[in-house]
């Protein structure tokens, strides 16, 4: 069939609609609500989410990436922590690395460039300290990396949401959002898409065993196995489209 990108968005979207929705969503619905209310007890969550918001979209994550991720990590550090002024502060903090921690993702060794910039975004705004919580969380958000030892459990916790959320992404959303995006940005046709396919998919079932928190092992795994199910199904129309080529 002849295809568009706008088409194969659409098909794909129609495609996941019938996919099971990840218990997380369920499960963590008040952590959700919590996360997504910080924003008006912390000022820099804004100033973070408007930074992201002004620079545009970059390879598939922009700012629907960044808000996904953000929102989620703060749930994580909520579902792992104790009530208190302490988990509303790392929340913040994983929401603000949420938001910012692909900021110079179009570059070369970018959690690290994110950091830095991360820095000079948050400098002023916030305790020195918790800047270099974001900054570790940021420079230790790459999938198949060793991580950095931690020099708090505080920053061990928002890093390990922030990895956690990040590779939630991996499951549907990489099919419904980011394949095309990266697709379109690069100029790929359907059977170029097919002829790098089964790597990404081998990576993707490697993500499977390398969540951080608690939280991220009970529930990340669902949010593969939903994305790889999906992606049988994006096979298929790409090898119809490819067909057309």
């Amino acid at each position: 069939m002849p295809y568009s990108y706008d088409q194969l968005r659409r098909s794909s979207f129609l495609l996941a609609e019938k996919s099971a929705t990840p218990r997380f969503y369920r499960d963590l619905r008040g952590e959700l609500e919590d996360s997504r209310a910080l924003e008006s007890a912390f000022p820099v969550i804004t100033l973070a989410r408007k930074t992201i918001a002004d620079s545009g979209d970059s390879l598939g994550h922009g700012l629907y990436h960044a808000e996904k991720v953000a929102i989620e990590a703060g749930a994580i550090v909520r579902r792992e922590m104790q009530p208190g002024p302490e988990r509303d502060r790392l929340s913040a903090l994983a929401v603000a690395a949420g938001y910012l921690h692909d900021i110079r993702r179009s570059e070369k060794s970018h959690p690290e460039k994110g950091a830095n910039e991360a820095r000079l975004v948050l400098d002023g705004r916030m305790d020195p300290s918790d800047i270099e919580i974001v900054a570790f969380a940021i420079r230790n958000h790459e999938a198949f990396r060793e991580p950095e030892a931690a020099e708090s459990p505080a920053a061990l916790l928002v890093s390990s949401a922030l990895y956690d959320a990040d590779k939630f992404r991996w499951g549907a959303d990489n099919f419904v959002h980011t394949l095309w995006d990266m697709a379109q940005s690069m100029g790929a046709t359907p059977g170029m898409i097919l002829l790098h396919f089964d790597r990404g998919i081998s990576s993707i079932r490697k993500i499977r065993g390398t969540f951080r928190t608690d939280t991220g092992r009970m529930y990340g795994p669902e949010f593969i196995d939903i994305g790889l199910a999906l992606s049988e199904e994006i096979r298929c129309m790409l090898r119809e489209c490819s067909s057309a080529e």
